[in-house]
């Protein structure tokens, strides 16, 4: 009966792992959420049952300390730890580097934040969790990376905007990477996940007159930029396939690719 905890579920594609693996019966599913009641509800509204969600803040490293110690009544131990939650702006998302003159304190501000939760608060989420997840058969962490933290793509398709996300999401990357190299040996598989591009704002993925004005600007400014490097790219996908997508490559992956940076089909193609 494996265990998983999904750090970061109160909705999108945290929420849809919930959903996901809770229906399988054989498996064990905590979720985390800054705010246990809404999710709770949401749970009972969807008729998913035991799926305990228990308080817990990213950026805190104490909050995280009570999460993990309340999960250890729960589950003596994780087998899959998935560590979802983070921070992105509305407003930071569609600014490039120079448009950040005279508003030197916003960038620095909204770099803090972004920091603080995807890079900081994921270093705080697997310390809190490591004694659980040792003692599990599989030994897996996963945290959900972004193809926006990519070298390689930033530059070839001109992805110029997201910047206080994208610097915390390549940071991430780094520090999957570092405990990889910390824990070689010990039989764990660290992996930066990239999900895809998700429509988690709207349930029908292809509906975008339900989304903001800007945001449907920024989803068509970037779908014609990643559509130089996949031509046959026609949008955003669903949390459910991407979910779906993602614990295909969390099956497969093995010790020997942890600290990885792959995306959800397993390698490096991003959408």
């Amino acid at each position: 009966m494996p265990s998983y905890v999904v750090i970061g579920a109160s909705r999108g594609i945290g929420y849809q792992f919930l959903k996901t693996l809770s229906a399988d019966p054989k498996n064990t599913v905590i979720g985390t959420a800054r705010n246990t009641s809404a999710t709770e509800t949401q749970l009972a509204t969807d008729k998913i049952k035991n799926v305990p969600i228990v308080a817990a803040e990213m950026d805190s490293p104490t909050s995280m300390a009570a999460a993990a110690a309340a999960v250890a009544k729960i589950t003596p131990s994780v087998d899959y730890l998935i560590v979802n939650g983070g921070y992105i702006s509305d407003v930071s998302a569609f600014l490039a580097p120079s448009q950040f003159i005279g508003q030197e304190s916003f960038f620095a501000e909204e770099f803090q934040k972004s920091m603080a939760t995807n890079a900081a608060g994921v270093l705080y989420t697997i310390n809190a969790f490591l004694p659980l997840v040792r003692a599990g058969n599989v030994k897996k962490v996963v945290v959900l990376g972004s193809g926006l933290g990519d070298y390689d793509s930033t530059f070839k398709w001109d992805i110029e905007f997201g910047v206080p996300y994208s610097m915390s999401k390549a940071a991430v990357n780094l520090l999957i990477a570092k405990y990889g190299a910390e824990l070689k040996g010990e039989g764990f598989t660290f992996l930066s996940l990239s999900p895809g591009m998700v429509m988690t704002r709207a349930e029908d993925v292809n509906n975008r007159e339900l989304l903001p004005s800007y945001v449907q600007q920024a989803v068509n400014v970037l779908t014609a930029k990643f559509q130089k490097g996949y031509p046959d790219f026609k949008g955003p996908i669903s949390p459910a396939e991407s979910v779906d997508m993602c614990l295909k490559v969390i099956d497969q992956v093995t010790p020997k690719e942890s600290g990885a940076f792959l995306s959800h089909h397993g390698n490096k193609k991003w959408l």
